[in-house]
């Protein structure tokens, strides 16, 4: 328990040193701004649920300052790795730098930053875990949290329903070589048609002779694994 509580004192410390840096930076230090951004907002106490893989700011390294340990949490409904600064004050880790790579020391889960298409067609950038760590073809996952606005009770009987965050099922993405990454298609056919025009044959003979199932990470990892071999 001392040796645990030694541990929590020496990550607050170099929290709050990491903090104060940033609440005083001026033209002197203005690298910082570039590394992190203000993203303090107010939200009201009554929704339910949480936008967080884990409330609490937890033990963590950034491959771009590898000699330090921040207090961090992922915000997955926001998509952003948040810091706690002086004063309460809340910073989000730039996403600029997508060399970039946030593990939390814990559970020794890495998230990278790459530029993907949402749901509407935008382009964004956000954080994935990779299921194959290496290769010029990726495949990605990304956590969800979605939010329910709250509802009136339709018949004036039944309680009304708060406003909530939810977690819902985990979203795969693949990255091709010089690509950006896309929602993977969940159909087989689908898949090899719209990603591999020239070679739709033979990747869907792939999978079909493999029997990948495009909802099994292991298989996605197999599947991959040979797209890198061609």
């Amino acid at each position: 328990m001392k040796l645990l509580n030694l541990a929590l004192l020496s990550v607050c410390s170099l929290q709050l040193s990491f903090s104060q840096s940033l609440k005083y930076a001026d033209g002197s230090s203005q690298n910082m701004s570039n590394i992190f951004v203000n993203i303090n907002s107010t939200e009201s106490s009554t929704i339910k649920g949480s936008k967080y893989l884990n409330e609490d700011f937890i033990s963590t390294k950034i491959s771009s300052m590898p000699d330090q340990i921040f207090g961090v949490r992922y915000n997955i409904y926001d998509d952003e790795m948040e810091f706690q600064g002086a004063d309460n004050t809340v910073y989000a880790l730039n996403k600029n730098d997508a060399s970039v790579k946030i593990t939390f020391t814990a559970t020794n889960e890495s998230y990278h930053i790459f530029s993907y298409t949402d749901d509407t067609g935008r382009q964004k950038k956000g954080y994935f875990v990779k299921l194959n760590k290496e290769g010029e073809n990726l495949i990605l996952k990304k956590h969800r949290i979605v939010f329910f606005e709250e509802q009136a009770s339709k018949t004036g009987y039944d309680a009304p329903k708060p406003a909530m965050y939810k977690t819902v099922k985990d979203r795969m993405y693949i990255k091709l070589a010089n690509k950006e990454a896309v929602l993977l298609p969940t159909k087989k056919k689908k898949l090899a048609k719209a990603l591999f025009p020239e070679n739709s044959k033979i990747i869907l003979d792939f999978i079909n002779s493999n029997k990948i199932k495009l909802s099994r990470e292991a298989d996605l990892i197999t599947f991959v694994n040979y797209l890198n071999t061609l």
